[in-house]
């Protein structure tokens, strides 16, 4: 099994920390956030696929090749163009199904395990809306996921997009859906947006979460770091 984590962001709302360092090296409880997802990999995991882009030497030369027995692969984004975008950038070294995680995400084990369960599945936090923070999981039938909707300002929901999945290669057949730039005036292609797409085909199973931080700001990082320091 192969694990894709992005992490060619700039972590721009995290400045000044990321001035001079990549958002996935940013340290909670001592460590890397990186290397938190490293540890949460489940054990069927036997290559790690990283997506990277922005101060990525850094990166590499803090893990190099290997991480606990566990290749390392390293995938260069030149623009970032959206999660879409990135995950394209690994689609002729990725085999039949694969996970998906955010490199500024942390999750856990247990969670990642549930994942593997099924052919296609979603992580998702119960969240009270409304809330423009996070990405909208609409659910069908309690357990199928419906469709992704990127960060909807007043829409109430209960389920927040985690960032993590397991996929198959048939993502790669959906149309491209653009969204509006982040980062610029190009259109880029979010993951979510066509995962959302393909459940309109085909079953995607949702996974509730029990621990999920998501850092994008400094408060972020505090609130993670008691958790993690304990």
């Amino acid at each position: 099994m192969q694990t894709v984590i992005l992490a060619a962001g700039k972590g721009i709302r995290l400045r000044p920390l990321t001035l001079k360092m990549p958002k996935p090296l940013l340290k909670v409880g001592g460590k890397p956030l990186l290397e938190h997802t490293f540890n949460a990999l489940p054990d069927k995991v036997g290559e790690i696929i990283l997506v990277v882009g922005y101060l990525s030497d850094q990166i590499k030369k803090y893990f190099g090749k290997n991480y606990n027995g566990r290749n390392i692969t390293y995938i260069y984004q030149k623009q970032q163009l959206g999660t879409f975008n990135a995950l394209k950038q690994a689609k002729s070294v990725l085999g039949h199904d694969f996970l998906v995680l955010m490199g500024d995400d942390l999750y856990s084990r247990q969670d990642l395990n549930r994942l593997l369960e099924f052919k296609n599945s979603v992580l998702v936090q119960k969240v009270k809306g409304p809330s423009e923070k996070f990405g909208v999981c609409m659910i069908r039938n309690r357990y199928w996921l419906k469709d992704i909707f990127e960060k909807q300002p007043g829409i109430n929901f209960t389920f927040a997009n985690c960032g993590a999945f397991k996929l198959t290669r048939d993502i790669f057949q959906e149309k491209i859906i653009y969204g509006p730039g982040r980062s610029g005036s190009e259109r880029e292609e979010w993951l979510s947006s066509m995962v959302g797409s393909m459940a309109k085909k085909k079953s995607i199973r949702i996974v509730q979460a029990t621990r999920w931080f998501p850092i994008a700001t400094v408060e972020d990082i505090t609130k993670a770091d008691k958790t993690y320091t304990k």
